[in-house]
């Protein structure tokens, strides 16, 4: 055993400190496993159904009714969520609601809307029509957005993350949120390349083969529950974010040759963000193998990881019109 002085015990002790505050202020302590996550590499094409928790108005027309024309309140983008005070959850209820005893034919109801996600009530006139011998509103609606897009990366758990934007509606131009809806099987039949002007597109079809469930419909994609067994023999790698991305060489994985291959890309440049925001990097296509197939980026793309340095660090949003061999993508942290 030995024995210090005082003294020398409190130049120890000092010393300790010292080197303590040094590796803290340099966060050089290396990460406990414990906080590193690794995840199943997306790439993988689906088909998405996501519900839009009310009924999305589509289509508006004038109706003639009697010696006068009606014109109806609602609006192209306006989700139905009450008619008289009636929730209203899909567009059959619509129906249920409208031909009840209490409303007649001409009659003016309530009708709650979300419009630019604002709250408004609107009074709107009912009116008959006689090819389904049914009262109506006046106007086309749905009730579930479905489309083409691409999982980013699926947690050990089983929870996944796609798209990397907001799902917007092909009828009305306007962005759908939710926080329902389901993931399916998808069958890829074509693909219209991308050409200065023009942007590409995946074509194909959605199956009637449920792969898992949407929980979260929002600004940077949709979230939910893979099923298991589905991203079986996908390769496994470290999750990143924003910290891990640099301007330079990357990947990309994809499915849309038929199989899960990478694709050379380069990193042009990343931006700061330090809260969650769109279009976290700009991306350049440089694998010709892509080029010659889609001509770049094409939409249904949306969602591909992005990969450095063996982290997956983001996922493709948008291509460029003036160019479809660039684009945008977002940081993985704004997708979890």
């Amino acid at each position: 055993m030995k024995f210090y002085s005082p003294k020398l015990k409190k130049i120890i002790i000092y010393y300790l400190i010292f080197v303590s505050i040094i590796f803290l202020s340099f966060d050089i302590f290396p990460a406990s496993a414990e906080n590193v996550s690794y995840v199943y590499v997306g790439g993988d094409i689906i088909g998405f159904e996501a519900e839009i928790g009310g009924a999305l108005v589509t289509r508006t027309a004038s109706f003639d009714v009697g010696e006068w024309e009606v014109f109806p309140s609602l609006k192209c983008g306006d989700v139905i969520k009450k008619i008289n005070g009636i929730n209203v959850y899909d567009a059959e209820e619509i129906g249920e609601i409208l031909n009840g005893d209490d409303i007649k034919i001409h009659d003016e109801v309530m009708v709650e809307v979300l419009r630019n996600g604002t709250a408004v009530t609107e009074k709107c006139r009912i009116i008959y029509d006689r090819n389904s011998n049914k009262k109506i509103l006046g106007v086309e609606v749905k009730d579930v957005v479905c489309g083409l897009g691409t999982i980013t990366f699926v947690t050990k758990s089983g929870e996944f993350c796609g798209l990397g934007h907001e799902i917007v509606d092909f009828d009305t131009g306007y962005a759908v949120y939710s926080k329902s809806g389901r993931v399916v099987k998808s069958c890829v039949n074509g693909i219209v390349k991308g050409k200065t002007g023009c942007p590409g597109t995946i074509k194909g079809y959605l199956e009637n083969s449920k792969l898992g469930l949407i929980e979260n419909n929002g600004k940077f994609g949709i979230k939910g529950r893979i099923e298991s067994g589905v991203m079986e023999g996908s390769d496994i790698m470290r999750l990143g974010g924003k910290k891990d991305t640099a301007p330079g060489n990357a990947k990309i994985c994809s499915m849309i040759s038929g199989k899960k291959e990478y694709y050379d890309i380069k990193i042009i440049k990343t931006f700061i963000q330090n809260a969650a925001a769109e279009k976290s990097m700009i991306i350049k296509i440089s694998d010709s193998r892509l080029i010659e197939l889609t001509g770049g980026i094409v939409q249904g793309m949306s969602g591909s990881p992005i990969i450095q340095n063996g982290a997956v660090v983001g996922a493709v949003t948008h291509v460029f019109t003036n160019d479809p061999t660039m684009g945008y993508g977002v940081y993985a942290d704004w997708q979890c």
